[in-house]
């Protein structure tokens, strides 16, 4: 169990890093993203490189997004709705805990959590571009100081206006962003992240798809932590 906890922590670790970054036009594109991910970094063993996934599929139906990651055992599930300006994280934790739970971040505590950042992101465009999965990409540099470094993190992102803007972009890691990103590279504090889209498919995706389950419940991200760090309370 101490095993497969610590996996899971880092899992949640490495969604802390992606759930920022998903985006989508307003009231226009309709599709599925898939990225390519590939890891790095020092602390990462080869029994946990193993469980992470290697391919993440995101799903856009005009103004909210979905992406859906299988971590071993564990799925977790991101729903964003632009519309009301809310994400919700739903973690099937059966095979580990036999529950499935989900948090949701409202409109209000995500516009809180802006006001109350004191490292305001900087974002810088350059004119070069490149192709990515057959759409023109532009470059840009997002730089931020987390609360608890000296450091200064800069992240290089291409990105592509065609598929989405700065509508969702607020409040997350990418905040103010003005496109989608095709390709970025996310340090994390024991790994780094690189994804990059390797197809887009306009088309087959529909609004029930980002319908929360029934069979879930909702609950607090401090009751997910003390959930995850106390190994579930069953066993």
């Amino acid at each position: 169990m101490k095993n497969s906890i610590k996996v899971i922590t880092l899992m949640l670790s490495i969604l802390l890093a992606f759930n920022s970054n998903i985006y989508a036009q307003k009231g226009k594109f309709k599709g599925i993203v898939t990225y390519e991910i590939k890891y790095s970094g020092k602390d990462l063993t080869p029994a946990q490189e193993a469980q992470l996934p290697k391919e993440q599929v995101v799903k856009i139906y005009e103004n909210k997004t979905m992406q859906e990651t299988k971590y071993g055992p564990v799925t977790i599930t991101e729903i964003t709705n632009g519309d009301e300006g809310s994400r919700s994280v739903l973690y099937d934790l059966m095979a580990v805990m036999q529950k499935k739970v989900y948090v949701k971040t409202t409109k209000t505590e995500i516009d809180q959590k802006i006001a109350e950042s004191k490292n305001k992101p900087v974002i810088k465009y350059f004119e070069e571009t490149k192709e990515i999965a057959g759409f023109k990409a532009k470059k840009a540099e997002f730089s931020f100081k987390p609360e608890d470094a000296e450091d200064t993190t800069k992240i290089i992102i291409w990105y592509s206006e065609e598929l989405g803007g700065e509508n969702l972009t607020y409040g997350g890691e990418f905040s103010g962003l003005k496109g989608f990103p095709l390709e970025y590279e996310m340090p994390t504090a024991k790994i780094t992240i690189k994804a990059t889209a390797k197809t887009v498919v306009k088309g087959k995706v529909k609004e029930t798809e980002f319908l929360i389950p029934t069979d879930y419940t909702q609950i607090t991200q401090e009751e997910l932590q003390a959930m995850i760090g106390g190994g579930g309370g069953d066993e």
